[in-house]
């Protein structure tokens, strides 16, 4: 009788951890592909004024990063943006940097080696709230009509890089050269 509390108790911890699989999916999988177009965002520039323009997804294959300076799977993702930026140099590459301030993010950045082409900060949790990011780093692979192509929670490796990303990016910017 007194085994039966912790019985119901694993019993129902079980099956919390089984329905949240079925909803996240696995740590550091991949959610796949919405096929969506890309939702606008509210984003302002790491440095200047400039503000985010969806529209400027047309016609370029994009990755967009979501990270911040706080995060330490961040970190050990950013030799792998940078692999991907120098592998297909037409690509360009965004990061969004998540509840994070200017201040923290400039020496990160620069002690990191800034693989992105911008940097953006989503100062209210808005973008990320629009895209149902639960967790960074998350990134995104929008295609150049501004479809969200691949979505990959977690962080970015080696074998993520070589396997899944770069034969999606060698379409899609064949793709994208072939439009014009």
């Amino acid at each position: 009788m007194r085994r039966l509390p912790l019985l119901i108790f694993a019993l129902m911890a079980y099956l919390f951890w089984v329905l949240l699989l079925q909803h996240y999916g696995p740590a550091g999988g991949v959610q796949g592909a919405s096929n969506k177009p890309m939702p606008a965002l509210t984003l302002g520039a790491l440095d200047g004024d400039a503000v985010w323009q969806p529209e400027a997804l047309i016609g370029k294959v994009t990755v967009l990063n979501f990270f911040a300076s706080w995060c330490t799977p961040c970190a050990r993702e950013m030799p792998e943006l940078a692999a991907l930026k120098k592998q297909f140099p037409a690509l360009r590459l965004e990061g969004v940097a998540w509840n994070d301030t200017p201040k923290n993010l400039h020496g990160w950045l620069r002690e990191h080696r800034n693989p992105f082409d911008h940097v953006w900060l989503d100062k209210t949790g808005n973008a990320t709230m629009a895209l149902g990011i639960r967790g960074i780093p998350e990134t995104f692979v929008i295609d150049a009509q501004g479809i969200v192509r691949y979505r990959l929670v977690g962080g970015l490796s080696a074998e993520r890089r070589t396997h899944e990303l770069a034969p999606l990016l060698t379409t899609l910017l064949a793709e994208a050269a072939g439009a014009h």
